[in-house]
């Protein structure tokens, strides 16, 4: 019986896993778009549809603030919050982070010294 509540939480692991974020792909695809852009307003109240346009944001996002890597943290924060991302988490080395994948989140990681190393979604 245990393994029937489990094959439900199985499939749901493996729709996310099969995300793909494709780096080239993604600059590709936000190439021309001004910076935190929001996509298009078509289908407001589609869950699917915010779904997709929360994952586009967080990408173009990325994309754009790409430039801050190798840059200190303190020069960058401003830029990097004053978006329209929903949510930024900064990590720093040594810190404790949720293995979540979620399309709207802006990931920031620093090194010791608090220069910006990669920035990505998820």
């Amino acid at each position: 019986m245990k393994y029937f509540l489990a094959i439900p939480a199985l499939a749901g692991l493996l729709a996310i896993a099969a995300c793909d974020q494709n780096e080239e792909e993604s600059a590709a695809e936000t190439a021309g778009e001004p910076v935190f852009a929001a996509p298009d307003e078509g289908d407001a109240g589609d869950p699917q549809t915010e779904f997709e346009r929360a994952e586009a944001g967080c990408r173009a996002a990325a994309d754009a603030l790409a430039i801050w890597t190798a840059r200190p943290w303190a020069d960058a924060e401003g830029t990097v919050t004053g978006g329209n991302v929903a949510t930024i988490r900064v990590i720093r080395p040594g810190d404790m982070v949720t293995k979540d994948y979620r399309t709207d989140r802006l990931n920031v990681e620093l090194d010791e010294n608090d220069v910006v190393t990669r920035v990505y979604c998820g």
